[in-house]
Parts: C-alpha cells; structure tokens; sequence
C-alpha cells in the first residue's frame, strides 16, 4: 500500500482536535509515516489499510503528548507575554494577619512586649537581652517561649472572633 503525505496530514489534524496543533506537526507526520511504513511491511495482509492508518495516527500522537518536553527556552520568551498570577488575595490575607499581629502585640504586657520587640525587631541575641536586664540567659529564653506563647493565644482568640 502507497501511504499519502496529505492522508497522514487530515489525520494528524483530525486526531489532534482536541489537544491542539503540536509545535513541530511535520516531524510527527514524518514519525507517523516512518511507522506506517514498518508496520505495513510486518503485517502480511490489511484488510482496512486507513483504519490501520487511523490507529498508528492517533497512538503516535498520544505518545507525542505524553512524553513531549517544552522545547521554548523561557529566557528568550519577552517578559510582557509571561503571565502573573493574581496576588491580592495572598496580599490582603498577609494584611489582615500582620494587623491581628499587631492588636495582639498592643494587648499583651509591657515587659512581654518588649522583651519580643529586642528580640525580634532588634535582632539582639539572648544573651545580649540577658545582659540588658540582669537576668540569666535560661530565664531569657523561658521567658521569651512564654511571650510567644501567650501573643499565640491572643492571635488565636482575635482570629476566632473575626471569624464568627
């Protein structure tokens, strides 16, 4: 049997409907010419050359889909037609916990509240809070879980609040 370019080509474009037109169509017409051949020359009769045809199209192009890999190197694509992802949603929900955050700093107690501030919002270490306020560094560190223990509390019960 004598396969037709044009035959593989409306077939090619039947079966690939639905997945869309792949980048590179000729080197799969060519693939799935390459097939047909062989797989006319080990079958000793066909009775229904085009369904034949038909099924080698449409395993070459599932194949195709399957293991196909993105050729497009993305540096080379312009910015302007790269998408971003909407992030006012993950922007106002990251407001929302900063303000929670901060009420509940506002409601916990001074000396909690500082000794968070030295810690956190002045990067001292507890040794150096240790020194600060005369403590030992075991009593800093206790007292440094506490706070953070009891400003989660608080953020927990504003945040059950807020949502009822």
């Amino acid at each position: 049997m004598e396969i037709n370019p044009s035959d593989i080509r409306a077939m090619v474009h039947i079966a690939t409907k639905r997945t869309g037109t792949p980048v590179h169509d000729e080197d799969l017409e060519q693939e799935i010419a390459l097939r047909a051949v062989e797989a006319f020359r080990r079958i000793d009769r066909v009775t229904h050359p085009r369904a034949l045809l038909m099924k080698i199209v449409h395993d070459t192009v599932r194949e195709h889909w399957r293991h196909r890999r993105s050729s497009e190197d993305l540096d080379s694509v312009a910015e302007r037609f790269i998408s971003q992802a909407p992030t006012f949603e993950y922007d106002l929900d990251l407001r929302r916990r900063i303000d929670l955050l901060r009420h509940g700093l506002d409601l916990l107690p001074v000396s909690k509240r500082t000794l968070l501030e030295l810690f956190y919002t002045h990067d001292y270490s507890t040794s150096q809070i240790a020194n600060i306020q005369g403590k030992s560094v075991s009593a800093v560190k206790m007292e440094l879980l506490r706070s953070r223990q009891s400003l989660a509390r608080i953020v927990r019960s504003l945040a059950n609040k807020k949502s009822r």
